[in-house]
């Protein structure tokens, strides 16, 4: 398990660690209503999904200050299931009810359990924060005003008569149950970290190869593809192919992006599970789910990336 690398996501940890604000509230933006979801159907409320989040990120961060954190999984997966272990704990503490947690344990990879395993031993054996107990208060006041802010927040009053309010608050409801369905569904910006482009050193300093790696590395889509095709019209390769595929499908340029990547899906080389990958993310980009779904169950379990394959089938459902 040791050999597993260190997942992209590991920025989420490294944020709580540092108390980066931006990323702490990335977190409540993309992975709380999930928390809050799952409390709300399952015999709790708002204010307990609240306190639920705080304490799991406040876990994180004496964990990752006092031992280390390493990300061997996507950071949704791990925290997600760490909030509902916790839920499950609590309720069992306030309740002579059962509760029904429905967690299909077979479809968490190993690493996201490993993860949860060691998370869980560090809270029970207690939470080691000296040596950073200023760190610490300085976590927990920003954090308490992040969730104060994204849980309490509170609509402008207005002079409208009653019934404008009541004709708003349907319209509000109405619009306020699509969108968090909605933002249950996974985003094409949670899944797409393409790799970093490095073949300039086959070229000259000055050439399409150069200005197409600057461009693309510097996330400058629209500039990279036309050196991309300057490219290809001499030579064409996988690898640069895969790399232009990337830049077509940033700019949304979907029938491009996907006839390239198919191309690349027929063949043998080292990019073919990597066009699958991307053109399940074409799909998603979409919001073709379905069709997203088909394509990631094409892909083998030895691909390198595969845990985030089996994240992305998770959220699908």
């Amino acid at each position: 398990m040791d050999k597993i690398k260190t997942h992209r996501d590991q920025k989420y940890i490294d944020g709580i660690a540092s108390n980066d604000s931006e990323i702490i509230e990335s977190i409540y933006q993309k992975s709380v209503p999930k928390v809050v979801f799952f409390v709300l159907n399952n015999s709790g409320d708002k204010e307990q999904a609240k306190g639920i989040v705080e304490e799991v990120l406040l876990l994180l961060f004496n964990q990752a200050k006092s031992k280390g954190l390493n990300l061997k999984c996507p950071f949704d997966t791990y925290f997600l299931l760490l909030c509902k272990r916790k839920w499950l704990k609590e309720f069992k503490k306030i309740s002579n009810d059962g509760v029904t947690i429905h967690e299909d344990v077979t479809s968490i990879n190993e690493s996201a359990l490993e993860l949860i395993a060691q998370t869980e031993d560090f809270e029970l054996q207690g939470q080691n924060t000296s040596g950073f107990e200023q760190e610490r208060e300085e976590f927990k006041e920003n954090l308490e005003q992040i969730s104060e802010n994204h849980f309490n927040k509170k609509p402008k009053a207005t002079g409208l008569k009653p019934w404008y309010f009541a004709v708003a608050g349907s319209i509000i409801i109405l619009f306020g149950l699509f969108f968090f369905n909605y933002n249950q569904n996974p985003v094409f910006e949670d899944y797409n970290n393409p790799e970093q482009a490095a073949f300039a050193e086959r070229g000259s300093e000055g050439g399409p190869l150069k200005q197409a790696e600057t461009e693309f590395n510097s996330k400058r889509y629209s500039l990279a593809i036309p050196h991309f095709e300057a490219i290809l019209q001499k030579t064409k390769t996988p690898e640069i192919q895969y790399f232009y595929a990337i830049s077509l499908l940033e700019q949304s340029q979907f029938l491009k992006a996907e006839a390239v990547f198919n191309e690349l899906k027929s063949g043998n080389s080292a990019y073919k599970e990597k066009a699958i990958w991307y053109l399940a993310l074409s799909k998603l980009k979409q919001r073709d789910y379905e069709s997203c779904k088909k394509l990631l169950q094409t892909i083998s379990q030895d691909y390198q990336d595969y845990d985030e394959v089996q994240d992305l089938l998770d959220a699908l459902g």
